[in-house]
């Protein structure tokens, strides 16, 4: 199997120029994979909490699944961090610069590795396991890089507020097709609370309409959510997820529909303790 160090061809003597990035979200563990779906991996990296990129290079592994992280890219350092404020908080921002390592590779190159400990940023020599983090092998490698422009079935339907919005605001071809051909009852999750909300499409363009409306503004004129970020700001509309629960005939009536709706608040018991009303 190949190892991290042999795929990047990286010697041991240089090992000490290398962290490595275990990119991880804090509250969702997939939000630096959906940034890279969306294009805005690079900017999500280069903002970072405390002055954790200290060497002249940062080998960027996002975290796929369960001991599973998929290849981003090598980024060299330009320079020191600015102090900068974002979303009211204070933090660093980075001057990173992609190199041309392995770039056809980012991706679609997946590294097993078993993380043990909390740090997010080792080095590169840092022994774990027995074998130093350069040691870890690739588990497979993709035929194509992961990109939101493919549409993967809606059992696999899991996506973040402004995913949801890159995918609308571009009209992605793939998702657009799908979402406009389906009727069917949705799901909205708020992940700062676990509160659900259950609701239904079924107008002429089905699941893509009612969507397109929620991309707009977070609350698609649902009085619940409205209302919700009335109270919590504008902003607390990122903390919004989206997935399907049950796609229904499209030969079959509103009424159908709606009793799925129904049967899905029951079920979910969001009327008593989510955020439907009705």
């Amino acid at each position: 199997m190949i190892k991290l160090a042999d795929f990047l061809n990286i010697e041991k003597y240089d090992y000490c120029d290398y962290k490595v990035h275990f990119a991880i979200g804090a509250k969702d563990r997939k939000e630096p994979y959906n940034e890279f779906l969306i294009g805005g991996f690079d900017k999500w990296q280069s903002i970072q909490t405390n002055k954790n990129f200290n060497r002249q290079y940062v080998v960027s592994l996002i975290y796929f699944e369960k001991d599973v992280w998929m290849f981003a890219g090598v980024y060299k350092v330009d320079g020191k961090p600015i102090s900068i404020e974002h979303n009211g908080k204070s933090l660093w921002q980075y001057p990173l610069s992609k190199i041309d390592v392995q770039q056809d590779m980012i991706g679609r190159a997946f590294f097993t590795f078993k993380k043990e400990f909390r740090a997010s940023y080792p080095c590169l020599e840092l022994v774990s396991n027995d074998s130093t983090i350069a040691d870890m092998q690739i588990l497979f490698i993709a035929d194509k890089q992961a990109s939101i422009t493919d549409f993967d079935g809606f059992d696999s339907i899991n996506v973040d507020y402004s995913t949801l919005k890159y995918i609308v605001d571009n009209n992605i071809p793939s998702w657009k097709a799908a979402l406009s051909n389906a009727k069917g009852v949705y799901l909205i999750v708020d992940t700062k609370t676990g509160k659900q909300y259950v609701g239904s499409a079924y107008g002429s363009d089905c699941i893509w309409q009612r969507w397109h409306a929620y991309a707009k503004n977070g609350h698609g004129g649902n009085i619940e959510l409205k209302n919700l970020l009335q109270q919590k700001g504008e902003e607390y509309k990122n903390n919004f997820k989206y997935s399907v629960l049950e796609i229904c005939n499209m030969n079959l009536g509103s009424e159908y529909v709606i009793s799925r709706e129904n049967y899905w608040k029951n079920a979910l018991m969001t009327r008593q303790f989510g955020l439907n009303k009705n």
